[in-house]
């Protein structure tokens, strides 16, 4: 990897308007940093999940904040995020060893003493913060319910070591033009990127048959587009999602800041669509989540073909609201009693659902389309 210059030229690229407090631990002997931003309306009377955010090497938490404008997502999906920082003259996470798996697994432990949090816990990292996602993911005690990467890789010793890790849910974004963390990997360590989503396509014993959609290229230009790459039906409701990034660079998809690391592309928002993946997992708690086990709605089969049923038990007046992948509005349809709905049309992938009566949003999930 191209490390020390590039990413110095970042800190001075990437002009921060904001100006976080850092909060610490002690942890193995030395003061380790933190940003947290709670979601607006945080009430103690509601728990939320937690988001690990992972700055890249020679990078720092809040500019990892502002790359990826995570607390909009925390405000708008209802998360507890958190932006560590690496250590070092470097700011880098170790992922030879466990010495940062321990520090984020306290970490973890002092957000769940100090704040209103569930059991939910997801982790998105950058660069070198998403090989320290991984590592992290393979080795903590705690459980994760999903991850997602954006320009990391997993090193081929990482894997070695991760055979008996747990199959969790996985997303990674990569530009296929990153020359920081190559595409093609970094021989004889790293692997390209390619084959660690096919270790964890194998991992997860997921279907190979992948799901294939071209993203639509929305902005012409950003010199770049996407294809996004689904695979379903992975043990403990795990899966793995890849939005490989044409002629992308070493960028967060979506991000307004500038970058001298190649095309950011602009046809999807990374950290929306991360958002819209963690929360499919998981909700606020004595919140959400109450209505999202509605049992007055059953949404099926999942996964589904050429139709989806809503069976309305209360026979009241609802509205049902579908939406991809990428956040977008599909379909809303009205009714009051029980309705089956054609999907022909629709391509494969997964799918996010609102029920809503007169009043406010009463359940929500995730469905898959075959």
């Amino acid at each position: 990897m191209k490390l020390a210059f590039t990413f110095l030229f970042i800190i001075v690229v990437y002009v921060n308007p904001l100006f976080a407090q850092l909060d610490s631990i002690y942890d193995q002997s030395v003061y380790r940093t933190f940003i947290v931003h709670l979601p607006s309306g945080y009430s103690a009377n509601k728990q939320y999940p937690i988001v690990l955010n992972l700055h890249g090497l020679v990078s720092n938490a809040t500019i990892q904040q502002t790359i990826t404008q995570f607390d909009n997502i925390a405000d708008s999906k209802g998360f507890i995020v958190v932006y560590p920082n690496g250590n070092g003259v470097l700011n880098k996470w170790e992922t030879i060893g466990n010495s940062d798996v321990d520090f984020l697994s306290n970490l973890v432990d002092t957000i769940r003493s100090n704040y209103s949090a569930n059991n939910c816990l997801f982790v998105t990292g950058f660069s070198q913060g998403g090989f320290m996602t991984y590592k992290f993911a393979n080795n903590t005690t705690h459980n994760i319910n999903a991850i997602a990467v954006g320009s990391g890789n997993m090193s081929d010793l990482v894997k070695s070591q991760s055979q008996s890790a747990p199959k969790i849910p996985i997303m990674h974004f990569h530009g296929t033009a990153d020359n920081t963390v190559p595409y093609m990997g970094s021989p004889p360590t790293i692997s390209p990127v390619d084959s660690t989503i096919q270790w964890w396509v194998k991992h997860n014993k997921c279907n190979p048959s992948t799901s294939f959609t071209a993203i639509p290229n929305s902005n012409l230009i950003d010199s770049s587009n996407v294809e996004k790459y689904y695979y379903s039906g992975g043990e403990n409701g795990s899966e793995v999602t890849f939005y490989k990034v044409l002629n992308g660079g070493h960028t967060w998809s979506g991000s307004t800041s500038p970058s001298p690391l190649g095309f950011t592309n602009k046809d999807i928002n990374q950290s929306t669509i991360i958002g819209e993946f963690f929360h499919s997992f998981c909700a606020v708690s004595n919140g959400l989540s109450e209505d999202k086990n509605n049992n007055s709605f059953k949404v099926f089969p999942n996964p589904f073909s050429n139709q989806l049923t809503i069976s309305n038990l209360k026979n009241e007046k609802i509205t049902l609201i579908l939406y991809d992948n990428l956040s977008n509005q599909i379909l809303k349809e009205r009714f009051n009693r029980s309705k089956t709905i054609s999907t022909d049309h629709l391509p494969s992938g997964y799918y996010f659902y609102e029920i809503w009566n007169s009043k406010k949003q009463i359940a929500t999930g995730k469905v898959i389309k075959n």
